[in-house]
C-alpha cells in the first residue's frame, strides 16, 4: 500500500502546519476519560507508569503523523506507514497489559490517522476491520453491549469522516499541483511565443537592413542621393523593427497579410531579387490573416538569406473553404533548410489555425513554401 507524499505543507494544503497541529492536540483532550480510569483504577504505580509510557509513545506517534513531523518526513513514506501500523499494535498491547477498557478509544485515533494518511478505499477498509476487531474483542472480554456499540460506532463514524476529509485534502493537493503545472506551461508557452515572434520579426528586418546597408555602401560614391535614401529606409526599418519587437514582447503584435506582402516587395527589391508579389484585397479572419502573413514573412526571409535566387513569386489563393499562400523561388536549396527555428515556429502557427504547411524543393529546381488554412469554422 502506497502512502501519499509525506510533506506537511502539501498534505495539509490550505491549513497551516500550526493550525493542523493545534487541531490534533485539541482532539487529544478526549483521552482525559481513559487517563482518569487508569489513574483511578486498582493498578499499582509501576504498572500505571508502564501503561502511561505506552500511551505516551502512542500519542507521540499520532502527533508525529498528523501532520507528519520533520523527522518522520525525512525517513520517507515507508516510515509513515510503519508509524501508522504501530498505533493499533500499541493500543492492543495496552489493553492486553491491563489498561481499562476505555483505552479501546485509542482505535478511534488510529482510524482518524489512517483516514488522512491512506487512500480513501484503504482507509475505509482499515476502519471497518478495526471496528470489527474491537467489537469482537469487546464481546469476548465480556464488555457491555452498549459500551461496545458506542466504541464501534465512534470508530466507524470517525474513520469514514476522516477518510472523506483525507480525500478532499489529496484532491486539493492535486489541484494545486495542476495549477502550478498550468502556470509553468503558460510561462513556457509565452517564452516560446516571444522567441518565435522575435526570431520572425528580427530575422526579416535585419535581413532588409543588411541588404540596404550593403547597397548604400556601394552607392555612397557613385550616387550619394540614392545612398541617402537607402539610409533613410534603414532608419525607418530599424524603428519599425524596434516597435514590432516591443509589441511582440508585450503580446500585442498581429502582423497583417497586406503589410507582409508590401514588406516582401521592399525586401526582395533591396536584395536585387526579381519578384512577382500578389496584390490582395480579400478579407480573412484575423487568425487566418496573421498566419498567412507570417508565412509570407518567413518565406521571404528564407529566400533572401538562403536561396541565392534570381526570382521569387508570392501568390495568395482563396475560395469558400480555404485560403493559401505560396512562395516559390528559383534558387538553390540548402540541406539544413526546413529544420530551422523559423519554419518550426511557422508550423506551430499553422497548427493553431488547423493549417497545413508544406516546405521543400520543387521538382524543377528552387524551393516552395505553401501554407493552406481552412476558412470553415475560422
Amino acid at each position: 500500500m502506497r502512502l501519499p507524499d509525506a510533506d506537511p505543507a502539501s498534505d495539509f494544503g490550505a491549513f497551516s502546519i500550526h493550525r493542523a497541529r493545534a487541531g490534533v492536540l485539541l482532539g487529544l483532550l478526549f483521552l482525559a476519560g481513559p487517563l482518569a480510569d487508569l489513574l483511578g483504577g486498582p493498578l499499582g504505580p509501576a504498572h500505571q507508569a508502564a501503561l502511561l509510557l505506552g500511551l505516551a509513545v502512542f500519542v507521540g506517534l499520532y502527533v508525529s503523523l498528523l501532520p507528519p513531523s520533520r523527522w518522520l518526513t525525512r525517513l520517507g513514506p515507508t516510515a509513515n506507514l510503519i508509524a501508522l501500523a504501530l498505533l493499533p499494535v500499541i493500543a492492543t498491547s495496552l489493553l492486553a497489559g491491563g489498561a481499562p477498557t476505555s483505552f479501546a478509544g485509542l482505535f478511534v485515533y488510529f482510524v482518524a490517522a489512517a483516514g488522512l494518511r491512506l487512500p480513501a478505499r484503504a482507509a475505509i477498509a482499515v476502519t471497518l476491520l478495526t471496528a470489527f476487531g474491537v467489537g469482537l474483542a469487546g464481546l469476548l472480554h465480556g464488555d457491555s453491549r452498549g459500551a461496545i456499540a458506542a466504541t464501534v460506532l465512534s470508530i466507524v463514524s470517525i474513520g469514514v469522516l476522516m477518510a472523506a476529509f483525507g480525500r478532499i485534502v489529496r484532491a486539493n493537493i492535486e489541484l494545486r499541483a495542476t495549477r502550478a503545472e498550468v502556470a509553468r506551461l503558460a510561462v513556457s508557452d509565452e517564452r516560446l511565443r516571444i522567441a518565435r515572434d522575435v526570431h520572425d520579426l528580427l530575422g526579416h528586418s535585419l535581413s532588409v537592413i543588411a541588404l540596404k546597408s550593403e547597397l548604400a555602401h556601394k552607392l555612397l560614391k557613385s550616387d550619394p542621393e540614392r545612398a541617402a535614401a537607402e539610409l533613410d529606409d534603414i532608419q525607418a526599418v530599424s524603428r519599425t523593427a524596434l516597435a514590432e519587437v516591443r509589441a511582440a514582447v508585450q503580446g500585442y503584435r498581429q502582423l497583417g497579410l497586406a503589410e507582409a506582402l508590401a514588406s516582401a516587395r521592399t525586401a526582395l527589391a533591396a536584395a536585387g531579387i526579381g519578384y512577382d508579389v500578389a496584390e490582395t484585397d480579400v478579407s480573412f479572419p484575423a487568425d487566418v490573416d496573421a498566419a498567412l502573413a507570417w508565412a509570407v514573412r518567413e518565406g521571404t526571409t528564407n529566400v533572401i538569406r538562403h536561396s541565392h535566387a534570381l526570382h521569387c513569386a508570392i501568390r495568395v489563393r482563396a475560395d469558400e473553404d480555404r485560403a493559401a499562400v505560396e512562395i516559390e523561388d528559383d534558387g538553390s536549396v540548402e540541406p539544413s533548410l526546413g529544420r530551422g527555428t523559423g519554419l518550426s515556429g511557422l508550423r506551430e502557427r499553422a497548427e493553431r489555425v488547423r493549417g497545413e504547411l508544406e516546405a521543400g524543393a520543387r521538382p524543377g529546381g528552387g524551393f516552395r513554401l505553401r501554407l493552406t488554412v481552412p476558412l470553415v469554422g475560422a
